[in-house]
């Protein structure tokens, strides 16, 4: 019997513009596993870090992380640790099965595969303030500015690990804008996984 063949969505998106939200809905439309927060679970135990310390790396990352592990004599700081350690169950879980993933440089970490999509996921800044205030339950001025502060940290993140830009959009195969709602994003990334990977 012949293997399902196996493809990958990377999902990298602006903080607030329902990324995961539409991560998760294309994986179910998909009928493939998404992997998004449990990515920190496990690399968590394979890591012996703290999960909160792994699920923070990406949207926490600023210069002084990189160096905490030079300051204390170590070659490598923390956060290259649990990139090391996410790396390594990302590309674990891509072996056994085809996958959306959120975030985490997973573009990356899977560049050498074959039939990986590099997805970008934006929104409208009006839209993306109102979504982290009502998730947060802060005021649409306190939602901007840690809207800009995650998206920065983001950016770093990117630019450390796989030394690209952000959000560029020759950096992706797709860029969709979820103003038109992310079941209907979801759809819009689905037919396109569909066309390039040639999956029924």
């Amino acid at each position: 019997m012949e293997e399902k063949k196996k493809f990958y969505v990377a999902i990298s998106r602006q903080f607030g513009s329902g990324g995961a939200e539409t991560a998760s809905k294309l994986a179910a439309k998909l009928g493939i596993h998404c992997y998004d927060k449990s990515i920190a679970e496990m690399t968590a135990v394979v890591t012996g870090f703290d999960k909160t310390v792994v699920l923070n790396s990406e949207d926490r990352a600023t210069n002084a992380f990189w160096y905490t592990g030079f300051l204390s004599g170590e070659s490598l700081s923390l956060y290259d640790k649990v990139y090391i350690g996410q790396s390594h169950v990302i590309k674990e879980l891509a072996a056994k099965n085809s996958c959306v993933f959120v975030g985490r440089c997973a573009a990356k970490i899977l560049s050498d595969c074959e039939n990986l999509v590099r997805v970008f996921v934006c929104a409208p800044i009006e839209q993306r303030r109102a979504r982290v205030a009502a998730s947060y339950g802060i005021s649409p001025a306190e939602a901007e500015k840690l809207i800009k502060k995650n998206d920065k940290a983001r950016a770093a993140y990117y630019k450390k690990y796989a030394d690209v830009e952000w959000g560029k959009v020759e950096n992706y195969d797709l860029s969709v804008n979820t103003k038109i709602g992310t079941s209907k994003a979801a759809d819009i990334i689905a037919d396109y996984v569909r066309e390039v990977v040639k999956i029924d």
